[in-house]
């Protein structure tokens, strides 16, 4: 039998059987482990709670595929191409620089070396499953930028020239996020307690630096800079909710203060978005209204820093939903904004008023993350559409200005494409074994003999399909000799049918197979042939019905 390591060092009691039994009785199914035993599948909370975040799911299920038709190979196709072009690439192409056993990501418009770089970097290697690159950058940043002792122990020099000299010790806090974050991820998806450490004793210093806070200690909020008058606001793009959730979840200390962050960071975005436009400002006050500062004259705008408020947010909705409806109502009004500016302007005044330059690739990349959360809006899927199409034939960027539009669109495209996930501590405790009669779950349609991974009663188990796939007698079948298919189909034995709100998806048949959609009935709902391999019918029915391909017949419930 298998083992797993720790599931999250919050709920390593959902892994000890019956003693710790939950309330808990959603079911998931699928692959939860990556090819070296790297765990990123569903959890629950201590009292067996679950929402509908990718945290508790363990669905990464890229809206690519579900919305454009996009298949696994072409999606990872792009993500090769991005790597290689902004990683790999020639000195027109690359940001990442390799300099032995280090490597930096180079501003190249402003010839220096930054925290908010270097951070988005180890962030896409780990993501991207990249360790030789992710260590060349952590040593890098640790030689270079960290600061181990001193006034600024435990935070990051947001500046240094490439040789790793000069610079800005200062600290820029979207970095200290990234890099925490980064690190906590690459400790657990390569089962590096090192990482672990040294993220914790960032962690530690965030709260417990006697001159530097990162948080406000009245109200829990990030400040724009722990420094003079950079303490008393802050800069809406630095709120990051869903990495404060799993620091919260990670720390070995001041998980209270952690947790009061995390609502305070959502609280904080709310109320940084225009009622009217959805636009943030590059800097705001606590109570979310633009904040002048004499450093930058733009800083009560939408600027370059806020475009990645629509991603933030976006994130936070897809991985944890705890503030769905706060959010959907976000998303509502920053979409609709763009699309009365129909996505040609990139700044803008607070309120929206008086735009000025062109649409930029992070922002295509940025706000089709925060579109994922109009998902479950009724007449919103044209816009989730046209956001993910923008985000998809975004051009890479060559040149002068590729560093920060090209890092803001790449960790997009992480988001889009399901590469980003929560790689959590692995489980201590052996997964049981359990043999499974049913053969469809959560939508998709399994086969016999199939093993799994399977998450029941916030238990994880290693589980093998027994049952045949057939349709479940207990409702009535439709009648298939005058409504199926009449010629039937070679079909690959990974097609997998399943269900959302809006619509069915047929996947991995080949294109121009025939389907039919009926209810238990008989009645035909819809007929026609696939276009792609992921094929959606968009159907405004519910429950019961069967979904007919080739000369296989597959029930589900929508």
């Amino acid at each position: 039998m298998k083992s797993y390591s720790k599931l999250a060092m919050a709920s390593i009691a959902l892994l000890l059987g019956s003693s710790a039994a939950f309330a808990a009785d959603k079911t998931y199914a699928g692959t939860f482990f990556d090819e070296n035993g790297a765990y990123y599948g569903p959890d629950c909370e201590k009292d067996g709670s679950q929402l509908n975040g990718s945290y508790y799911t363990g669905d990464y299920t890229s809206p690519f595929k579900t919305y454009l038709g996009k298949t696994d190979a072409e999606i990872q196709e792009k993500m090769d191409e991005m790597w290689n072009h902004y990683f790999k690439g020639d000195n027109n192409s690359k940001v990442f620089y390799d300099n032995g056993n280090e490597g930096y990501i180079k501003d190249i418009n402003n010839n220096d070396v930054r925290s908010e770089g270097m951070s988005y970097g180890m962030m896409i290697a780990v993501q991207t499953g990249h360790k030789e690159e992710f260590d060349k950058l952590w040593n890098w940043a640790k030689n270079h930028m960290w600061h181990k002792g001193g006034d600024w122990d435990g935070y990051f020099a947001w500046q240094r020239g490439d040789n790793g000299m000069g610079g800005d010790d200062n600290c820029a806090p979207d970095g200290e996020m990234y890099f925490m974050m980064s690190l906590l991820f690459a400790a657990n998806r390569w089962d590096n307690d090192q990482y672990r450490k040294d993220a914790l004793y960032i962690m530690d210093k965030m709260w417990n630096n006697p001159s530097h806070k990162l948080f406000n200690q009245g109200n829990y909020i990030i400040v724009f800079q722990p420094l003079g008058n950079g303490n008393d606001f802050s800069d809406p793009s630095y709120d990051l909710p869903a990495y404060l959730e799993l620091f919260s979840r990670w720390a070995e200390k001041d998980t209270d203060k952690w947790k009061k962050a995390v609502s305070a960071a959502r609280e904080h975005l709310y109320k940084s978005s225009n009622t009217s436009s959805g636009l943030f400002a590059d800097y705001s006050s606590f109570n979310g209204q633009p904040q002048s500062y004499s450093y930058n004259s733009n800083s009560t705008k939408y600027m370059y820093d806020a475009m990645r408020c629509a991603m933030n947010f976006g994130m936070d909705y897809y991985l944890f939903g705890a503030d769905s409806t706060r959010e959907i109502e976000m998303a509502t009004r920053i979409i609709n904004f763009f699309e009365k500016d129909g996505y040609q302007h990139a700044r803008f005044n607070w309120d929206g008023s008086n735009p000025q330059e062109q649409y930029t690739q992070g922002e295509a990349g940025a706000n089709a993350v925060a579109a994922i959360a109009l998902r479950s809006t009724s007449g919103s899927e044209d816009k989730i559409k046209k956001n993910l199409q923008n985000a998809w034939d975004t051009k890479l960027m060559t040149g002068q200005y590729r560093y920060y539009d090209g890092l803001v669109h790449y960790l997009a495209m992480l988001h889009l494409s399901g590469n980003f996930k929560i790689w959590k501590p692995k489980p201590t405790v052996e997964s049981e074994e359990k043999t499974i009669n049913e053969t469809e779950i959560n939508g998709v349609t399994y086969n016999a003999g199939d093993k799994i991974d399977y998450f029941e009663g916030c238990k994880l188990y290693k589980a093998t399909i027994a049952a045949k796939t057939t349709p479940d007698t207990s409702v009535t079948t439709p009648d298939t000799s005058t409504i199926a298919i009449g010629a039937n189909v070679a079909l690959n034995n990974n097609v997998r049918v399943w269900s959302t709100n809006g619509a069915i998806y047929i996947e991995n048949a080949p294109a121009n197979s025939k389907y039919t959609v009926t209810d238990i009935n008989g009645r035909v709902l819809s007929a026609a042939r696939t276009s792609s391999s992921t094929q959606e019918i968009r159907l405004a029915n519910r429950g019961v019905m069967f979904v007919i391909v080739g000369n296989k017949t597959y029930k589900i419930r929508k």
